[in-house]
């Protein structure tokens, strides 16, 4: 939004829990973006309406009726009449139950993952139940990917992969725009030994079932295998909303810590001696990687864990099936100078492709091109056109 912003004019139409409605936007206004940050309260009754009418309309409902808003599609039809847009911006497919409200504007769709992809990894291995719900909500995420490449003008893909995803389900105009990182905001973390005993760290939403699942395997497979070589090696799990049983199994096991809903990662990479990635279900790319890149951290990862990243593996990171993931862990931890060389290269690489300075540039050229009108170009600086943005996380 900060490199939108310096070319275009921007206003963010965004839901909020009630009590953090307020939060960011003194600093979106100072990026120069206008903040309509409603406040959004979920009741039972509430979703259990939009539960049932997702399943009489044929929709997913978890990853995208449940983001439905009226609130939000009211301010964004009074924005409209008050002063059309040149191009609708939506984040994440969840925000496609909003683009009917500007049926004559080119819309830009930012896919962040193909959730149906990773809704179907995550059904293997569930149980009946819950496998054949999620089983029907990946075919039914699917139909509304191909809803939303009908509708856009413009998708944006975090991968090669992904965009070759959308463009077979028939996108008019994919741009690969890869997920980033603020380089500068790590560049003070020091890469080389660590002080404190030798950590591993995990990073992620703790109320997101892959990242649940990851956290479990390191307390209860990894750690105890890579303690047997190195008694004082510990676990840092970092993430938001964890739940009381997560808690109860990281405070039953030695040499494990929970840090949740912390304000800042940093001081955590600053610790760190390699970032674990055991996931086997996922879509898109990795955050969590690229911030241990750009800190000087080296990762091990599992191959769903790194895709979609312009990564070689044993040169920006390690790459290993679960089953060899501890024994990866121990060997890294033990080898100080393989790790360092695996933290410079990866630090590079976060710098020449994924720093926000390059990715902006990427996303701003592809909204603007979406904005420009038809068989006109905007010019490459000085453009101030009205957009609309709406974010349904």
């Amino acid at each position: 939004m900060r490199a939108l912003a310096a070319r275009l004019d921007v206003r963010l139409v965004a839901p909020a829990a009630a009590d953090r409605a307020g939060d960011g936007a003194a600093a979106l206004e100072t990026a120069g973006v206008a903040p309509l940050i409603l406040s959004a309260t979920r009741t039972l009754a509430g979703e259990s309406v939009k539960a049932l009418r997702a399943a009489i309309d044929q929709e997913p409902y978890v990853l995208f009726a449940r983001h439905r808003r009226p609130p939000v599609l009211d301010t964004l039809r009074h924005e409209i009449a008050g002063r059309a847009p040149s191009v609708l911006y939506l984040d994440h497919l969840d925000s496609l139950v909003y683009a009917d409200a500007l049926p004559s504007i080119p819309v830009v769709i930012d896919m962040h993952n193909v959730y149906s992809r990773l809704v179907a990894r995550m059904a293997v291995g569930s149980g009946v139940i819950r496998r054949r719900y999620l089983e029907r909500e990946s075919i039914l995420l699917e139909k509304m990917e191909r809803r939303a490449v009908a509708t856009a003008h413009t998708v944006l893909a975090v991968s090669a992969d992904e965009a070759a995803y959308f463009r077979a389900l028939g996108a008019r105009r994919v741009v690969v725009v890869p997920n980033g990182v603020d380089c500068q905001a790590y560049a003070t973390v020091p890469m080389g030994d660590r002080s404190s005993p030798p950590t591993l760290l995990f990073v992620g939403a703790l109320d997101w079932p892959p990242n649940v699942d990851a956290v479990r395997f390191l307390i209860s497979d990894v750690m105890p295998a890579v303690r047997t070589e190195m008694p004082e090696a510990r676990l840092m799990i970092v993430g938001r909303d964890p739940s009381p049983d997560l808690l109860a199994l990281a405070a039953a096991a030695p040499h494990v810590e929970v840090a949740s809903n912390v304000k800042d990662v940093r001081p955590y990479y600053e610790t760190a001696h390699a970032l674990l990635v055991p996931l086997d279900a996922g879509g898109g790319t990795r955050l969590k990687i690229l911030e241990a890149f750009a800190a000087g951290v080296p990762v091990i990862s599992t191959p769903v864990g790194c895709e979609g990243l312009d990564v070689v593996p044993g040169t920006h990171l390690l790459v290993t099936d679960k089953t060899e993931m501890a024994a990866a862990a121990a060997k890294l931890l033990r080898r100080r100078d393989r790790a360092r060389v695996l933290a410079i290269c990866g630090r590079t690489l976060a710098r020449e492709r994924y720093d926000w300075s390059i990715v902006g540039g990427l996303a701003v050229d592809a909204v603007v091109a979406a904005a420009a009108p038809a068989g006109r170009a905007w010019p490459q600086q000085g453009v101030n056109v009205p957009a609309a943005w709406v974010h349904a996380q």
